[in-house]
């Protein structure tokens, strides 16, 4: 009697523990790859021929990270005409860094302001120097 109590009690615990390894397995799911987002700081798969400036570059390959890291202002519809002096502009969004202004806005580090010089405080663009 005593073997045919230990014999089951053997298949209990083994049973048990299949069942417990099937259950850890089933419970470790790969991870899903995670979708790119614009704003993430990370250029990835499609942004850029999705337009995410803010990630990839906008005017002058500056990101929105590089922009405000150094304390510029990030503007994802800005003038294409920005710190060029023209007289006439096209109306199209320009993702870019402004720079100048009243505030001081800065260039990241590789970048300088493009501005007109025909205004006082005026907002420019960063370009690369």
């Amino acid at each position: 009697m005593k073997s045919d109590f230990s014999m089951f009690m053997k298949k209990v615990i083994l049973f048990l523990l299949v069942f417990l390894a099937i259950l850890i397995i089933s419970c470790n799911q790969p991870q899903q790859k995670k979708e790119p987002s614009c704003g993430d700081n990370t250029c990835q798969d499609n942004e850029k021929e999705n337009g995410c400036a803010a990630d990839c570059g906008g005017f002058g390959n500056v990101t929105k990270l590089q922009c405000t890291q150094a304390k510029g202002s990030w503007n994802d519809c800005g003038s294409a005409c920005a710190g060029t002096g023209a007289e006439y502009c096209i109306e199209v969004c320009q993702p870019q860094c402004e720079c100048g202004g009243i505030a001081g806005f800065n260039c990241p580090s590789g970048y300088k302001c493009r501005l007109t010089g025909k205004i006082a405080d005026e907002l420019g663009v960063c370009i690369k120097e």
